[in-house]
């Protein structure tokens, strides 16, 4: 009897049965795929593989054997990135960071060389909030390969807003351990053992638990110096630590928040500003991650920044000449026709044009945002052992 060797629809259903299914990678299929990136998209559950997962790397790092790479991929997946596990060397999903921007030229490149070397380019989210200027969107373009970066046409604060961006947060929560959403001019650096550094960030995440790290702002006393010929800024930068500055740099800084909580908060930002937040910090958490808050730039880029906040807010027409902002300032002031939050801008530009002194009171030196990833650095020891961060905290 001669054997026929099956065929039809019947043994196709068949074979599809023991077909294992596709694996699905939403945030790596985003990431590889320039071109497919949207907001929209973040809510899907779409098929990739990507090639940067190694299943004896991950193995290795979850303390478990699997059976296939395809079975090692879909944990990671469902577990290993809640928990920022390394997936290949020297890659891991332990925080993401998130950067609101729009055309800052200036400090981009500063702002993805540092946090490139924290997190890797994997970790980095660029949320774009509709910019126009040229040299900006090129500079951007030259990392979409990168970073993950999305088209956000809203106003840049909007962002912090859980609920009006749940499908985004929800997509970032299943990919990582710990997130933080940060403005350009803000480096993050962690604290440990008498040293500081952008090294010292993923130890503390990565060894501990806490809901919320409140990010401290350390604001510069000085404004920075490039070195002749264009170069990085002229180190070490000097930054403000008194104890008026470590109280309101904890209450106003930026929050590192766990994942698995943060579509619980209404608010992934400023510290202290949002109850649900306020309540989940804990005082052995305070202290631990800094933010080198270089938000004094001098007065064309202060300027430049005050201005694009107030037009982002309608306070100044868009399309209005730099030229005749001051005056069309002065007389929204006088007529009381500027909002609170607005009028902090309309000073902050105004006062832009003055010589500024540098700050008073203790400071301390770094040389991290173009230099090594940790140093020793006792002026900054000091002053942060000595502070009581529990009176900052809700009772």
């Amino acid at each position: 009897m001669r054997l026929r060797a099956p065929g039809g629809d019947a043994w196709r259903r068949a074979r599809s049965l023991f077909r294992a299914p596709p694996l699905h990678d939403t945030y790596h299929r985003l990431l590889e795929n320039p071109s497919e990136r949207s907001l929209d998209r973040c809510r899907l559950d779409l098929p990739h593989d990507t090639p940067t997962f190694s299943k004896p790397v991950y193995e290795n790092s979850r303390g478990k054997r699997f059976f296939s790479r395809a079975q090692a991929y879909r944990d990671w997946v469902a577990v290993g990135r809640g928990r920022g596990l390394a997936f290949n060397d020297g890659l891991n999903t332990c925080l993401k960071v998130i950067l609101k921007i729009k055309d800052d030229a200036d400090l981009l490149p500063r702002w993805m060389d540092y946090h490139g070397r924290l997190v890797g380019w994997h970790n980095i989210i660029v949320m774009d909030c509709g910019s126009t200027d040229e040299d900006y969107l090129s500079a951007l373009a030259s990392y979409e390969d990168r970073v993950l970066i999305f088209s956000y046409p809203h106003y840049y604060d909007t962002l912090h807003d859980v609920e009006l961006n749940r499908d985004f947060y929800s997509f970032v929560a299943r990919n990582c351990k710990y997130l933080c959403v940060v403005d350009a001019d803000e480096f993050l650096f962690g604290y440990q053992d008498g040293t500081i550094g952008r090294d010292n960030v993923l130890k503390i995440l990565s060894e501990g638990d806490a809901p919320i790290y409140p990010g401290t702002w350390y604001p510069n006393a000085a404004v920075p110096v490039d070195r002749e010929g264009g170069g990085p800024w002229r180190r070490p930068l000097e930054f403000s630590i008194s104890p008026s500055a470590i109280a309101s740099g904890t209450i106003n800084g930026k929050a590192v928040v766990r994942a698995d909580i943060c579509l619980d908060i209404k608010h992934v930002g400023h510290n202290l500003h949002v109850a649900e937040v306020a309540a989940r910090i804990r005082p052995d958490a305070c202290g631990r991650i800094g933010v080198l808050h270089v938000s004094n730039l001098g007065p064309r880029q202060a300027r430049t920044r005050s201005l694009r906040h107030l037009k982002a807010k309608g306070a100044v027409p868009g399309d209005m000449p730099d030229a005749a902002v001051d005056a069309f300032l002065d007389d929204a002031m006088a007529r009381g026709a500027l909002a609170e939050a607005a009028l902090t801008y309309a000073h902050a530009f105004r006062r832009a044009g003055e010589a500024g002194a540098d700050s008073e009171g203790p400071t301390f030196e770094t040389d991290l945002i173009a230099g090594p990833g940790i140093e020793v650095n006792p002026d900054f020891q000091r002053p942060i052992e000595a502070f009581d961060f529990s009176t900052l905290l809700p009772r």
